[in-house]
């Protein structure tokens, strides 16, 4: 998710659990612990491709956070020593805003590595929210700042008000995730997908509207629909595929190969004027596919890439 909707659901859970000792300070303390996660994005990488396969790595496993929740509560014990926290509420608290961060990420078409560094597949992926998705984050938000406003006057009530615009906020994802079943259901039961790798995921911005992805050896099928639907897929599209590399080029290098494995093989090759590309089919509209990477150069002669 983007992190301003991050940072919000932290600060709604550090509310949820400091709100009463520490005030507007716990919702600033929980936005920024949320927010740790992602700082991977600034780190040094070798390439674009791992840059793009490589976060929601280590940062975002539950096995790190997990591990690292005890000393960033130690730190905030000794940051809030005079508010005499309870050890065990602040470890619950700081742990929480961290798992949320990468359960949320993996409610995205992109997934999350929720166990690394344990080898169990792709991303862990269940695509039923955009990445930005605006009444989800008003949700949140309004319950943050009706935190804010009440806690000055009425405390307790500030503490009821922010709670109950998380269980909404959480309501919702849980109607995007039933969505994600009803529209595989009906996808899977296509005959033009039949035999076909099949992934669904809500258009931006709404978890109304549906893209459907269909791909096998040599072709991808794409489409649209809503969940109230009982119609097939519209705007019905097949396009040809390429799956491999091998026919120009032998030698893949590795942050390609690790490309195949985190679009989980929902990918395509291109042959252009200036080489050879390979994108992801999760996102976008062909032929745009923002995750799109040139991965060889088209020699002089134009038949050999290197």
């Amino acid at each position: 998710m983007d992190s301003v909707t991050q940072f919000v659901l932290g600060a709604s859970v550090g509310c949820l659990g400091l709100g009463p000792k520490l005030g507007w300070r716990a919702a600033l303390t929980g936005g920024l612990i949320a927010t740790l996660p992602d700082l991977d994005s600034f780190l040094p990488y070798a390439s674009s491709l791992d840059k793009v396969t490589y976060h929601r790595g280590f940062s975002h496993s539950l096995l790190t956070q997990t591990v690292l929740s005890p000393v960033i509560a130690g730190g905030l014990m000794m940051f809030f020593k005079k508010y005499q926290l309870d050890w065990a509420r602040v470890l619950l608290i700081v742990w929480l805003c961290l798992i949320t961060h990468s359960l949320l990420d993996s409610l995205t078409t992109y997934g999350t590595q929720l166990f690394w560094p344990l080898n169990v597949g792709p991303p862990v992926a269940l695509p039923s929210i955009f990445i930005i998705d605006p009444i989800y984050t008003i949700l949140l938000l309004v319950g943050v700042i009706g935190f804010l406003y009440l806690s000055n006057k009425n405390r307790r009530r500030a503490l009821k008000f922010n709670r109950l615009f998380l269980c909404l906020s959480a309501l919702y994802l849980s109607l995007g995730i039933g969505a994600h079943f009803i529209v595989k259901h009906k996808a899977m039961a296509l005959p033009q997908l039949e035999g076909k790798r099949v992934h669904v995921q809500p258009a931006p911005f709404t978890i109304l509207y549906w893209l459907v992805l269909g791909v096998d050896e040599n072709s991808y099928l794409v489409g649209s629909t809503n969940v109230f639907s009982t119609c097939s897929l519209i705007d019905f599209k097949r396009f040809e595929r390429l799956p491999s590399a091998v026919p120009y080029l032998q030698d893949l290098p590795d942050d390609v190969k690790r490309f195949e494995w985190f679009s989980d093989g929902f990918f395509t090759y291109r042959t252009t004027d200036a080489g050879l590309e390979i994108s992801d089919l999760r996102i976008g509209f062909s032929p745009s596919y923002p995750f799109t990477y040139q991965v060889a150069s088209r020699q002089i002669d134009g038949d050999q890439f290197i």
